[in-house]
């Protein structure tokens, strides 16, 4: 009898399971692989609770995984991106960043909804199950939020930066511009008024610049989904939820409406890419320590200028015995004289090695994946900011105390000297990254089970579930605009009738001043 009533409970505990599974659409059109590393474990992770997960993207998964699906492979349709930028091609791009997100990155995006593959899903849409959520990756592409009312599902998005005050007014979030920096400004904290000035300026201004281009997307959207489809920014207005790539003890407490979920480090797990057996036995037997540099998957370090490549090479040559393993896409465009200590590679398993217990120090680009690995796997920083978010990155691990800027048009031998023996010799660095991971850590579920744990929610409870009233509001009610227009316009009759009685009272005062000798006289 007892075996019965266990065999009973394992089939209602199979049963949950199975009415509890959802199919979900995960459309991720960008084709940077770091971009994507934060999609993949979410995916794989809805996918490993039991749920239906089909994917689009560039990278198909390599080994097999119940129930998740490449449904399309879009690798080769977009030029490859990875090593792709020069340093001074960065910081060009930098100073018109908002028009290439929307534009060369975004806008080309939306193209990709008329691939043949595509339209042939779009056509065809799987009805047995049919979808119940649609998760996409909002980097400057609003149109294919047009999948889910194509598809008649709601949509949740996923951010791999910090949200954008675009993203903030679209999902109805608070923002206050006097203490929090918004992701267009490069500082950490606002400590001056000027700080708050331009904090409201340059956000507001890309915020503009970025409603302005992406709105020319609807056309293409509609072209490709249906042309009785709703503009871009109607469709904004019916994300269910954002998972946003952010945690408060790095970035700073602030208010959140419900619909945006900090899901900061979702992309780092504990099931890393191994190290080479070579690789592995240099790290292993780096007993003075090892410094890792790379500037990301975009930027070449080989290509910064000859002078400041060779004053690193001066530099890393005085620190030894300590080694340094550089990320180098092209070992043959560097200049001759590596120093013995130093040690390239094109391909390097990042967290890999930040996590390797003789790793000091991490010389970056300030990449907003790269910095919170930092802050997890407690390494301080050298920051050498180009492009992005990356100096707003960097600053922000300057405040925190556990890393050092260098600009990248200021390198030289004397420079990373510095920094190199204040970040290694100064206890500070490693006392801070050590309290920072502490943070970053502690939270009552880990990023990936919050990101589950959400995305469930919204399918069980409705789209509408997180959805703040503030997102059906026009600007002048949501702002009170309205109400101080009232009250001042109250305030300001209120003061014109006193004024009148007044002047009235007055008036009388004197005319029975007046009165008052004449009818003596007479």
């Amino acid at each position: 009898m007892k075996c019965l009533k266990i065999v009973f409970l394992l089939l209602m505990a199979v049963l949950v399971c199975v009415n509890d599974a959802y199919r979900i659409l995960c459309v991720f059109p960008y084709n940077g692989k770091s971009h994507f590393k934060m999609s993949d474990v979410l995916c794989k992770g809805l996918a490993k609770k039991g749920h239906k997960v089909d994917v689009i993207s560039h990278f198909p998964t390599k080994i097999p995984i119940a129930n998740y699906s490449d449904i399309i492979d879009l690798n080769g349709t977009r030029k490859d991106v990875v090593n792709s930028l020069s340093v001074q091609r960065g910081r060009t791009i930098n100073a018109f960043i908002t028009y290439y997100v929307a534009t060369r990155y975004g806008g080309d995006l939306c193209h990709l909804l008329g691939h043949e593959k595509m339209q042939n899903f779009i056509k065809n849409p799987p009805k047995d199950p049919p979808y119940d959520l649609v998760i996409t990756e909002y980097f400057g592409a609003p149109c294919y939020l047009g999948l889910g009312a194509v598809l008649n599902t709601p949509v949740a998005i996923l951010l791999t930066s910090l949200e954008t005050s675009y993203v903030d007014s679209f999902i109805g979030n608070p923002f206050n511009f006097a203490f929090f920096p918004g992701t267009s400004s490069d500082n950490a904290v606002l400590n001056t008024f000027f700080d708050r000035v331009w904090n409201l300026v340059v956000n507001y201004r890309d915020a503009l610049l970025f409603y302005h281009y992406t709105s020319e997307q609807t056309n293409v959207m509609r072209k490709h989904l249906g042309w009785d489809l709703p503009d871009v920014r109607q469709l904004e207005r019916n994300v269910t939820l954002a998972l946003v790539n952010s945690h408060y003890s790095l970035h700073g407490i602030r208010s959140f409406a419900p619909a945006i979920i900090e899901v900061g480090g979702l992309h780092i797990q504990d099931e890393e890419t191994p190290l080479s057996p070579k690789l592995k036995n240099w790290l292993d037997t780096a007993d003075h320590g090892l410094v890792y540099f790379t500037l990301g998957s975009l930027i070449n370090i080989e290509s910064l200028p000859r002078d400041a490549l060779l004053g690193l090479y001066a530099s890393f040559g005085k620190i030894s015995p300590i080694r340094v393993l550089m990320r180098i896409a092209n070992a043959t465009k560097l200049p001759p004289g590596l120093p013995d200590n130093v040690v390239v590679s094109s391909w390097i398993p990042q967290i890999s090695v930040l996590k390797h217990k003789n790793t000091r120090v991490f010389i970056t680009h300030g990449g907003l994946m790269g910095t919170q690995e930092a802050v997890y796997y407690e390494i301080p920083t050298i920051g050498i900011p180009v492009c992005l978010d990356q100096m707003r990155n960097v600053n922000i691990m300057v405040h925190k105390n556990m890393g050092i800027l260098l600009r990248s048009e200021d390198l030289s031998e004397r420079s990373m000297d510095i920094a190199l023996h204040t970040i290694l010799h100064d206890p500070k660095y490693r006392k801070a990254a050590r309290k920072m991971s502490q943070l970053f850590r502690d939270r009552p579920m880990n990023s990936l089970d919050t990101a589950i744990y959400w995305t469930e929610y919204v399918i069980r409870n409705g789209p509408d579930s997180l959805k703040s009233p503030a997102v059906d509001m026009p600007w002048w009610k949501l702002n009170l605009i309205d109400v101080f227009v009232f009250l001042i316009a109250s305030f300001v009759l209120a003061l014109y009738f006193l004024f009148v009685a007044v002047k009235f009272t007055l008036k009388n005062l004197y005319t029975l001043k007046d009165k008052r000798p004449k009818e003596k006289s007479n």
